[in-house]
């Protein structure tokens, strides 16, 4: 019996009320955990939480099919971004929000309710082809379950990991590399009242640095940001030490690259300019991908999204999900649209009618690859 409406909102209203944020991830796995013992299955936990730090392992759930067509694997996350207390859940007017006090958490939960109800149909009715559903832990901190995941647990073919802004048919086709640039500037320390004259300010430093950098929207693939600033002991004091963390992605390998090359020439010459000492630290967080128009898993989308009659919207993303990653090692990959909106806010919101498209859209993914041949 597939769920209706009310299933949909009850099993989400009840898991965006738990508290998850990423390294607390326990007692969502957990409620996920007993749900899909309830129809009659078992959810695999790896042990990705040694690796991660996270409160619980990825959970792997493995629905055997008919043999036929192309096993898939359907993906959504655990954790949310911080909050210090369990949602309080509001539904009015067919839309699900909190008090406002919170986060919802539909980032990624409602994708994980839709998924655990289709899960549950397949429990009652095999699929065509295998399918896996794949709940990650620690996404929120930098995709951590997806890079502990062992890459033989999952069979699958494709997987489509349900993970982004959008209404549900936006296809993430192509998605960015990010690099994260950190600075650490070492200036001298003085008496700023007295004898300023003898330090030198790792805050001017890093200061002329940034007021030197292109950030913001750089071009259609490519932005760049500085999100944290960290210096100085006190405001008499010439500040011997500044910390500057920054990022730059592109969907265009290049454009990457001159990008932060321009900021850490930045860095470098403001700290020359100054006199103080610089460390520069270059880290890609998760490498970008693109799939070709006749890519498998477009093609596995295409159809569904004809199947569960949702226009399909295929845009270059600016995020990075659990797909990067999955890419990256050689598990071809593609992000969906969710239907959240004003995620990781207190104004944060999900419309019941997004949530019953996505229902139907897993189930229109299982449909198109059992017709997809392997």
């Amino acid at each position: 019996m597939r769920a209706g409406l009310d299933d949909l909102r009850d099993l989400f209203v009840r898991l965006a009320g738990i508290r998850s944020p990423s390294l607390e991830e326990r007692e969502m796995a957990d409620a996920v955990k007993d749900f899909v013992r309830g129809v009659g299955l078992e959810a695999f936990e790896d042990a990705s939480a040694e690796l991660t730090g996270c409160a619980c392992g990825n959970l792997i759930v493995r629905v055997l099919g008919r043999g036929e067509g192309t096993p898939i694997a359907l993906c959504a996350h655990l954790d949310t971004v911080p909050l210090d207390r369990p949602p309080t859940v509001i539904v009015e007017n067919g839309v699900v929000r909190t008090d406002g006090a919170t986060i919802l958490g539909a980032d990624d939960k409602a994708a994980v309710a839709a998924l655990l109800l289709v899960l549950r149909d397949l429990a009652q009715e095999p699929p065509a082809a295998d399918v896996e559903f794949v709940f990650t832990a620690g996404e929120e901190i930098g995709l951590q379950g997806a890079k502990a995941l062992d890459r033989a647990s999952v069979a699958a073919a494709v997987v489509f990991v349900f993970d982004s802004e959008g209404e549900p048919g936006t296809v993430i086709a192509a998605a960015p590399t990010l690099k994260a640039v950190a600075a650490q500037f070492r200036g001298v320390a003085a008496h700023a009242g007295i004898e300023p004259q003898r330090g030198r300010s790792a805050i001017v430093a890093a200061a002329r640095a940034l007021a030197t950098m292109d950030l913001g929207r750089i071009d259609d693939e490519t932005t760049a940001n500085v999100g944290l600033i960290e210096g100085g002991s006190a405001e008499n004091v010439v500040a011997e030490r500044c910390l500057v963390r920054a990022e730059a992605r592109s969907r265009d390998e290049q454009k990457l690259a001159a990008q932060v090359a321009g900021m850490v020439e930045a860095i470098t010459v403001a700290a020359a300019e100054t006199g103080v000492d610089v460390e520069i630290e270059v880290e890609e967080h998760f490498h970008g991908y693109a799939h070709a128009a006749d890519a498998l898993p477009l093609r596995i989308a295409a159809a569904a999204l004809a199947d569960a009659g949702l226009e399909a919207r295929p845009i270059g993303g600016g995020g990075g999900s659990d797909a990067n990653v999955f890419n990256a090692r050689g598990l071809p990959s593609l992000t969906l649209g969710v239907g959240f909106e004003r995620m990781h806010s207190p104004h944060e919101c999900m419309r019941l009618e997004r949530l019953e498209q996505l229902y139907r859209l897993g189930h229109a993914l299982v449909r198109a690859a059992g017709r997809t041949p392997a």
